[in-house]
């Protein structure tokens, strides 16, 4: 059996480099590459260590049929590459491990345990040395930038089924930001985190934990986005006669604790009331004034959960008090 591996590649020569790009099969590139970890090679190492389970995900990600088109970069052993020009034929070696990988290892591994034969674009470069390596190592991971977390959730209007939750989340998201009527219009943004604006994170980690309970769980979208806006008109009316003006609504902190307790405010106006309406929100928000702001105003997890506390103590305690009492 020939120990011999040869790919198809273009080879590609640019200010003094030599490389050859292509595609292969990601089993046949796993067999021929090493990876050096600054863990397991102090001396020589300096890639990370892998994530078993980031590769397992990327090869359940490639049995679903799905494809990740970006390049492994390696770098070979062999200052002179055994390349036929006619051909445009590369030929490795299977039993040298001819090829370092410097970006891509979990790609690699990944798309090694598939399911089905993956292949994998990739740019096998030919005469670096141990500096020129590792510069391409930090040069090529140094410079990405991830995805804002709050644009990625933006993003999710174009991939959420219908009737998701992911889907639900952004179709509140966009009625608070762009009905004219909503006191958040203006207030919110939908692609990174701006100081004193309601991002995508914010708005979720407020939403999403009450989005399964009572009220919320037995609305519509249409009655979800209808009670959110009679729900924040009224606390924007009780804000200003408090502190004069309403930028707490804009506060991430106040947003999400007014949220957690969102439910529980719900209870006391269908309570008090029977329904939603802004008239009867304002009514039992107004206790709102008799909460110690100064006590309550930090940003922390223990700090939003102490001030839903507080909400949710002030409402309930309106509530218990009826004028059959008197």
């Amino acid at each position: 059996m020939s120990n011999e591996l040869e790919i198809k590649a273009i080879k590609v020569e640019f200010n003094d480099y030599l490389f050859f790009v292509g595609a292969a099969k990601a089993t046949d590139l796993f067999k021929v590459s090493v990876v050096l970890r600054a863990d397991e090679d102090p001396e020589n190492g300096f890639q990370r260590v892998l994530g078993k389970t980031r590769a397992n995900q990327i090869a359940e990600y490639f049995n679903n049929g799905n494809v990740i088109p970006g390049s492994i970069v390696l770098s070979s052993k062999n200052n002179v590459p055994d390349y036929d020009n006619k051909q445009n034929m590369l030929k490795l070696h299977m039993d040298s491990e001819e090829l370092l990988v410097i970006d891509g290892q979990h790609r690699l591994y990944g798309a090694s345990l598939a399911e089905d034969n993956v292949y994998l674009p990739f740019c096998i470069f030919y005469g670096l040395n141990k500096v020129m390596e590792v510069q391409y190592f930090l040069d090529i991971n140094g410079y990405q930038m991830g995805v804002p977390k709050t644009l990625r959730l933006e993003l999710q209007k174009f991939i959420a089924e219908e009737d998701s939750e992911e889907f639900i989340l952004k179709s509140l998201f966009d009625e608070l930001e762009s009905n004219p009527r909503s006191p958040l219009s203006g207030k919110m943004s939908r692609t990174k985190s701006v100081a004193g604006k309601i991002s995508h994170v914010s708005f979720q980690s407020g939403l999403k934990p009450i989005l399964n309970r009572i009220p919320l769980n037995s609305f519509n979208i249409k009655q979800k986005k209808l009670v959110l806006l009679n729900f924040f008109s009224a606390l924007e009316f009780i804000l200003i006669d408090i502190f004069g003006d309403s930028k707490k609504l804009s506060n991430a902190a106040f947003f999400q604790a007014i949220m957690w307790a969102f439910p529980d405010i719900c209870h006391t106006v269908r309570t008090k009331s029977g329904n939603y309406k802004q008239e009867y929100f304002q009514d039992v928000l107004e206790v709102l004034g008799g909460i110690n702001w100064e006590e309550n105003k930090g940003t922390n997890n223990h700090a939003i959960k102490q001030l839903t506390a507080a909400i949710t103590d002030a409402v309930s305690g309106k509530n218990n008090i009826r004028d059959d009492m008197f």
